[in-house]
């Protein structure tokens, strides 16, 4: 047997131990490129999936803003003043056709210059700067 044949390491010959380096960077570019591969395929899948709850939130918001239209419509319906003069005419709520004045005994309606009572306070404010 010769020295050159067998190494330091044990019983390896020293062509085996010339294959072993090419082999370690090889090895590292293809679990390199594998998580690489992997991270791209999860990135796609999160960026899909906030596509989809996005379109997700877009539906639910048209369905509220035709919501909020309908209920816009609604409300002037129900607004609308001959509606709510119809339904108080069914109700008996109408304006009566003669005024009748009711005098309350012991009410003063009047102040003791003859005008009526609101027209002092009317006059205070008026004074105001």
């Amino acid at each position: 047997m010769t020295a050159g044949a067998l190494t330091r390491l044990g019983r390896v010959p020293a062509s085996r131990l010339k294959i072993r380096p090419v082999m370690r960077p090889l090895a590292f570019f293809t679990i390199a490129v594998v998580l690489v591969f992997f991270t791209m395929i999860y990135s796609r899948i999160s960026l899909d999936r906030t596509a989809f709850e996005m379109h997700g939130i877009e539906q639910g918001l048209a369905q509220q803003e035709r919501l909020h239209w309908d209920l816009r419509l609604e409300l002037a319906r129900l607004q609308d003043p001959r509606r709510i003069t119809e339904a108080a005419a069914d109700l008996g709520l109408v304006y009566p056709d003669e005024r009748i004045t009711i005098e309350a005994p012991g009410v003063i309606t009047e102040t003791d210059d003859g005008y009526p009572r609101w027209t002092a306070s009317r006059s205070l404010l008026t004074e105001l700067p």
